[in-house]
């Protein structure tokens, strides 16, 4: 491979991205606009949650549940209901999203030991209430454990490790950086070769002593660089905004990320070639690098829990196996080395796109 081939395309493709401004623009702040959207907007947790409280009962127990309820990080308690009709109406309206509902006889039954509660939950968003039954099971156990004259037979004192707040936006943002250069790689480079099928530029090319492969590396050579930025913009904007632990090894987090770039970007250039116009490679390319890496990759959704045919399709999704290393380096600390069955299956992968990018290449005669 002669350099000097490389370098003369590498510079028209940069002069061509410095004409275009506002897509560089794009590129370069696209990072930082996805971290602040998912750490913002994103979380997989509950946080002042709106309740309402149901208080059939005016007694010091009842109103001690209450504010403890109040107290907690969980939930804020927003209403005080008079009565079932005026709960169903405010649930209905979104104004809260469960009622607590405190029976009547509620200090009674705490004196012998067999309080009942109910908690109506909004089931419209069915995560949200599974997570807010948690939290109120755990808040009634609390208060439970307090109010007992004895010491219950069995505790749990539970600790999670790497990630001891338990805020999602801890393991979520580590996962968006996959996000950012699988559209930064993909989306970007799926433009190149059809922009030079369209302007025709491939048939002067062909008289020029350029291979397929000085072609092709020339061509990925500036979206590399640019993807490189993307990923120092993203990883400082995920620890020193959102305070995301980088506990792993920054040159370990360099060399995977510049691996996953290449595979994604030959998925790119594989696109673009096949496509052969733009507006089809950027729309094949949104649908088979963004949503498999957003919703195949383990970012936000759990393989194990995913139907088992899935599972098998997400082993040809590159991201799977760059958000699991991205997370155990931000989090845990571990080498990539450690995990060498997702560094070798990015390789396998990047060598599988390698060829086909060429073969398709050598088969649509674009270079000799």
């Amino acid at each position: 491979m002669n350099l000097q081939h490389v370098r003369a395309v590498a510079r028209k493709e940069w002069h061509h991205l410095l004409r275009d401004p506002r897509s560089l623009a794009l590129m370069l702040l696209m990072p930082t606009m996805l971290l602040f959207l998912f750490g913002y907007a994103i979380r997989l947790d509950v946080t002042e949650a709106p309740i309402g409280v149901l208080q059939q009962s005016d007694t010091r127990a009842a109103r001690e549940l209450a504010a403890h309820f109040d107290a907690s990080h969980a939930f804020q308690v927003v209403q005080r209901l008079a009565d079932r009709a005026e709960l169903t109406r405010a649930i209905q309206a979104g104004e809260i999203w469960a009622a607590l509902v405190i029976p009547p006889d509620y200090a009674r039954q705490l004196q012998r030991g067999r309080a009942r509660l109910q908690l109506i939950l909004d089931g419209v968003d069915a995560n949200t209430a599974r997570l807010m039954r948690n939290y109120a099971l755990a808040l009634v156990n609390e208060r439970a454990m307090a109010l007992s004259n004895r010491p219950p037979a069995l505790t749990v004192k539970d600790r999670a490790w790497f990630n001891q707040a338990r805020l999602s936006r801890l393991a979520i943002l580590p996962g968006v950086i996959a996000i950012v250069m699988a559209v930064i790689g993909a989306l970007m480079t799926s433009l190149t070769v059809a922009r030079e099928v369209e302007q025709g530029n491939l048939v002067m090319l062909r008289t020029t002593p350029l291979t397929r492969g000085e072609f092709l590396a020339g061509k990925l050579a500036p979206y590399f660089v640019i993807g490189m930025g993307d990923l120092v913009i993203a990883a400082s904007v995920a620890v020193l905004i959102f305070d995301v632990p980088l506990r792993g090894s920054v040159v370990g987090l360099t060399l995977v990320s510049a691996l996953f770039l290449l595979v994604v970007m030959l998925q790119g250039a594989v696109i673009s070639i096949a496509a052969g116009n733009q507006l089809l490679a950027s729309q094949v390319s949104l649908v088979t690098t963004f949503l498999p890496a957003f919703l195949l990759s383990g970012f936000i959704f759990a393989i194990q829990n995913m139907p088992l045919v899935l599972q098998y399709a997400t082993l040809v999704v590159p991201a799977r196996y760059f958000v699991t290393l991205s997370k155990v380096i931000f989090l845990k600390g571990i080498g990539p080395l450690v995990l060498w069955t997702e560094v070798a299956a990015l390789g396998l992968i990047l060598i599988a796109l390698a060829a086909l990018a060429m073969r398709q290449a050598r088969r649509l005669g674009l270079l000799p």
